[in-house]
């Protein structure tokens, strides 16, 4: 169990990225305040940004699609594709989102409009123009990828070359934030010149660094753009990330200086790597954007046994999740029973749960008729295989004989979107937008998850009032009373931690900005080498 992967990433999007508020001043988590938390003081005092260098990042999951954003709702892609991809906005470290490429936005939830103005002269890494046409036809490419973050748009229209105004068909409280984190802007000349497929593996758009290449499951390397619309930046002359797949073999590259940041490791590694006070730490213990683990049910499965309401709660009284964190988290993350953990505004602290409790899980299982128990599968990704067998042997003291399935996170991707035996595990990123992200995965024709699991009447019902609600307090108190549906009523999911992931890096690499706000964000721009 002493290998598991110890994610240093925060989500959404292991898919799902997500937010919330009808105006930029909406979402604010005023419970839990984004931190950087130095694990010693080798970090040198800053003198100010100087220019030059590369910071080589040693990661540990597969990209499968850097240029194309509107095809790819894995959230762990924003690590791989924010050196040349940007987005209207970006979040805060209170949760609050904020205009970048807008200059500002309006919302009407009357007229059921949003209108973004767009900051003028900016280009996009090809010399075309970014302008209102070029933000109309990115949101036209996830409209017609059917991404449940843009569901709703009616039309989009043209007002003049800075303005946009999207119409929609009914009031989405969390769509302004959707729209302006997950639609990140590409070149339309250089996708429709070169064409969908193509456009995957090169982005090209408007962010600090021009991409060089990717060398699939070896590397991605990104080199200084010299026209980027902010003056003065990058700091940097390149930015390289290298896949390792074995974090052993990730641990022991970084330690011997082959890397300048890591951010997905064993927890031996995490705190042997603090222990030796070499490098600096940054950890995402208080950000709001933090990641959470569980198994997903195929619980819409007719032929499974997991359909059964009983089977699922004995599932969650069978395993000790504390256990699991002390020995294979190492201590290094929170139990939680909900979908949200207890940093975050959308937690429920009147939700039950399902508390360690063998015989009331054998007690469940006689009563569901499967007194002697029966064989289903967990399907895993390697960095979570450890997990896994943990949860496996408590499931055979029951008498649940469980077979792991791993396979790669792309494949994990794929057969999510359709139909799976069992469990999966499920990496969710716990953003502010609440009732986009829940949609996500439990709407009825959410991208993932949907057409393998129960869609109860009363979550349905709860989810549109979430995302109608005229206000962020009437949409939080909606999500609230979603957590008792998902779990306390219909255990649709099996929430088990939120780890305490930590990046460590070379001392010399300042304000690399991870885990200052969301999991998965971070300002290339903005990073530097001491020299």
């Amino acid at each position: 169990m002493a290998k598991l992967l110890y994610l240093s990433v925060a989500l959404c999007l292991l898919f799902s990225v997500i937010i919330s508020g009808c105006d930029a001043s909406d979402n604010s988590d005023k419970d839990a305040k984004a931190t950087n938390a130095p694990a010693n003081s080798a970090n040198p005092a800053a003198t100010g940004p100087t220019p030059g260098g590369t910071v080589k990042f040693i990661m540990s999951s597969t990209a499968t699609n850097i240029g194309f954003p509107a095809t790819d709702a894995a959230s762990f892609t924003l690590y791989y594709n924010r050196p040349a991809l940007e987005s209207l906005g970006r979040y805060d470290g209170t949760g609050k989102m904020t205009p970048f490429l807008a200059e500002s936005w309006q919302s009407d939830s009357k007229a059921k409009t949003i209108t973004f103005k767009i900051k003028q002269g900016i280009k996009f890494q090809d010399g075309t123009d970014f302008n209102a046409e070029a933000v109309k036809w990115n949101i036209e490419q996830y409209v017609a990828a059917k991404r449940p973050e843009v569901k709703g748009i009616q039309s989009i229209q043209v007002i003049d070359a800075s303005t946009v105004q999207l119409n929609l068909a009914s009031w989405d409280i969390g769509l302004l934030d959707s729209i302006a984190y997950f639609v990140l802007m590409v070149s339309p000349a250089a996708v429709e010149k070169n064409g969908k497929d193509w456009a995957v593996s090169h982005p090209v758009g408007t962010g600090p660094f021009n991409f060089v290449s990717w060398e699939k499951d070896v590397s991605i390397k990104f080199k200084k753009n010299e026209n980027y619309w902010q003056k003065g930046k990058p700091y940097l002359d390149a930015i390289e990330y290298s896949f390792i797949y074995d974090l052993n073999t990730a641990g022991n590259v970084f330690k011997s200086g082959g890397a300048d940041v890591i951010t997905q490791m064993t927890a031996e590694t995490t705190l042997e790597l603090e222990k030796l006070g070499k490098s600096t730490m940054q950890n995402n213990a208080k950000i709001y954007g933090r990641i959470g683990l569980g198994l997903m049910f195929d619980s819409g499965n007719p032929n499974s046994p997991l359909k059964e309401l009983k089977v699922r709660q004995a599932v969650m009284h069978a395993v000790d999740t504390k256990a699991i964190i002390k020995s294979v988290l190492r201590g290094l993350a929170e139990e939680t029973n909900q979908y949200y953990d207890s940093t975050a505004q959308f937690y429920n602290p009147d939700v039950k749960g399902y508390p360690y409790d063998p015989e009331k899980a054998k007690q469940l299982l006689a009563e569901a008729g499967y007194a002697n128990g029966f064989k289903t599968k967990i399907t895993t990704i390697p960095s979570y295989e450890n997990l896994v067998t943990a949860v496996q042997s408590y499931l055979a003291k029951v008498g649940i004989d469980v077979q792991v399935v791993t396979m790669d996170v792309s494949k994990l991707i794929a057969l999510t979107a359709g139909t799976w035996d069992g469990m999966t595990v499920y990496i969710r990123t716990l953003q502010p937008n609440a009732p986009t992200l829940i949609y996500r995965n439990f709407g009825q024709d959410a991208a993932y998850f949907s057409k393998n699991i129960i869609h109860p009447e009363s979550l349905n019902k709860l989810l549109k009032d979430a995302i109608d609600a005229p206000d962020a307090e009437a949409s939080r108190k909606a999500v609230l009373d979603m957590q008792k549906v998902l779990h306390d009523d219909h255990a649709m999911y099996f929430p088990m931690a939120s780890p305490i992931s930590s990046i460590f890096m070379n001392p010399k690499v300042q304000n690399l900005g991870m885990f200052k706000t969301n999991g998965y964000d971070w300002a290339p721009e903005d990073v530097w080498v001491q020299k």
